[in-house]
């Protein structure tokens, strides 16, 4: 197997590693964590607030921001079957839910670390599916297709060495 096979292997499956992970916390952040923080009293939830978000730095955010690493390796080192347009199309994707993050999710947040305020976690939650949800179901469609494309090719790849082993 080339060099390139090789190293387009482990970024693809490392891609996906994440994008799953990344895919499944966000969907648990948002339809879970966020809809709860409405029964949290205003007293606690200053408090509450700040210890969700220290968690959830160092067992989401960071991962979803190593999943760019590999994610834009994969323009140059992709499996064969996936074309650029659809790495560059989760891109795209995984980019609108970043600049969503960091130019209204992470304001309304900070104002939370201070007070509770139900009309902030309303708007999260309604920015949140719009600008993060939308484009995070998009995106894992994408990786879905991708991953589509290199087990059908594996699989067709290996019925085709078996056939050209077969006794005849």
């Amino acid at each position: 197997m080339p060099t390139k096979n090789k190293v387009s292997t482990i970024v693809f499956s490392v891609y996906i590693l994440l994008a799953f992970y990344v895919l499944g916390g966000g969907i648990v952040n948002s339809l879970v964590a966020y809809k709860t923080w409405r029964a949290v009293g205003a007293n606690e939830f200053p408090a509450f607030h700040q210890i969700d978000s220290s968690l959830i730095i160092p067992l989401f955010v960071l991962f979803y921001l190593l999943s760019f690493i590999p994610q834009i390796l994969l323009l140059w080192f992709r499996p064969v079957v996936i074309p650029k347009w659809l790495v560059l199309l989760a891109l795209v994707l995984n980019l609108i839910t970043l600049v969503s993050t960091i130019i209204i999710q992470i304001p309304i947040q900070v104002e939370l670390d201070k007070r509770f305020s139900a009309d902030l976690i309303e708007k999260l939650i309604s920015t949140d599916f719009i600008y993060r949800k939308i484009p995070m179901l998009l995106l894992a469609i994408i990786n879905f297709i991708m991953l589509y494309k290199v087990v059908k090719c594996c699989v067709e790849n290996q019925r085709t060495s078996l056939d050209f082993y077969k006794e005849k």
